[in-house]
């Protein structure tokens, strides 16, 4: 039962990441962040246009640059850096779910036709975890961005509308990948 549950969450996986692609222009890492190129993201706020932040710590509302101190500029750097680790991790975990889900099913298929169908819990299971492991790593990305979203937030005015990963999106994260 838990091998079953296991390739129904991973083909329900791939399916709703088979979309991500690593060369897609403005590919939403989630729904408060969009990655505009290697160099820039677009933060989104609830209401009113997006926030640009550059790999350099650069800041732009609506066109024009916001001031930043060298402590705040530091702080963009790292959220950047955050968003597009989180970016990649999510992508290298829907790959890997992909890839784990079209093994489960071979692996149930061979069980079969082969007259083994033991060895078929074991090996997807196996596959499963890294799977999950994978998705752990996801989860870390999310709570690390939202320390330095809140970071920011404390030090920087004009970032506050754009402070909206919430607690629990990241509590929700670490609960489904455990």
């Amino acid at each position: 039962m838990n091998t079953a549950r296991h390739i129904a969450c991973l083909i329900l996986f791939a399916i709703a990441t088979a979309g991500c692609s690593h060369d897609a222009e403005n590919t939403s890492a989630f729904q408060h962040i969009s990655v505009l190129s290697g160099a820039r993201i677009a933060v989104h706020a609830h209401s009113g246009p997006d926030a640009i932040v550059s790999a350099d710590g650069d800041m732009s509302i609506d066109g024009k640059t916001v001031a930043v101190t060298p402590p705040q500029r530091d702080l963009l750097k790292q959220y950047f850096a955050g968003a597009i680790a989180l970016r990649n991790d999510a992508l290298a975990t829907g790959a890997a779910g992909v890839a784990t889900a079209g093994q489960a099913i071979g692996s149930v298929v061979s069980g079969l036709v082969n007259g083994k169908p033991d060895e078929i819990g074991p090996a997807v299971e196996a596959r499963a975890a890294k799977v999950e492991a994978r998705a752990a790593k996801v989860c870390a990305d999310l709570s690390a961005l939202r320390a330095k979203q809140e970071a920011i937030a404390g030090q920087l005015a004009a970032f506050r509308p754009y402070a909206t990963i919430d607690t629990g999106q990241a509590g929700d994260c670490n609960r489904g990948s455990g």
